[in-house]
């Protein structure tokens, strides 16, 4: 297994009517899930999302705005997202995640 540092790229730039979230780290089983289960729990619409694996490195790339349809501006909102996203690559995270379904069954 390759070391895949997580990243979290927030944009207002390269769209004109949303934000644009680059999410990039190591790829596994239910990562797209729980990333899309993160930005729902933000309370944020994915207006359009493009997904791409290189080998074990997954890039994900949501467009995405709040309830109200606009852009995420402020700094602290996006701190707040960015870690979130990051939070989905933590041991812990998928630790808790695993422990979660083991319990529904």
């Amino acid at each position: 297994t390759f070391q895949v540092a997580p990243e979290v790229v927030i944009d207002n730039v390269l769209s004109t009517r949303h934000t644009v979230i680059e999410v990039s780290g190591l790829d596994r089983p239910g990562l797209l899930y729980d990333l899309t289960t993160a930005i729902s729990k933000l309370n944020l619409n994915i207006a359009s999302a493009h997904i791409a694996t290189f080998g074990e490195k997954a890039v994900d790339v949501f467009y995405v705005t709040d309830l109200t349809g606009a852009k995420i501006t402020t700094t602290a909102r996006q701190l707040i997202i960015r870690q979130a996203l990051l939070a989905v690559f933590s041991f812990d995270h998928d630790k808790a995640t695993k422990s979660k379904a083991m319990a529904r069954t």
